[in-house]
């Protein structure tokens, strides 16, 4: 039930008018860049990054393709972010 209320209040903030970058899209990039940042560049375990990257409330799911190496972040539907690992020197850059 504390899932459903955040999950409103969260949404009732993004819908905000005058503000392109909502909340969401801000926590979706966001993720997507630091698990991409801590799998390839860090070197750490998949499980590690996503635990380490959670945001109250986690309302982002994130997958890690190692083949391509990037990862994809998705929250309520909506909202999406991707960050792609470029090289050692760069690291990884969002989409």
């Amino acid at each position: 039930m504390r899932s459903l209320l955040y999950a409103l209040i969260i949404l009732g903030a993004a819908c905000g008018s005058g503000y392109e970058n909502h909340d969401l899209e801000l926590l979706t990039n966001y993720r997507a860049k630091d698990v991409c940042s801590c799998v390839f560049v860090q070197k750490r375990s998949d499980a590690y990054c996503i635990d380490w990257t959670i945001a109250e409330p986690d309302l982002a799911t994130v997958t890690i393709d190692r083949e391509a190496q990037t990862v994809t972040t998705q929250a309520m539907f909506f909202w999406s972010g991707q960050a792609r690992y470029v090289d050692a020197r760069r690291g990884c850059v969002l989409e």
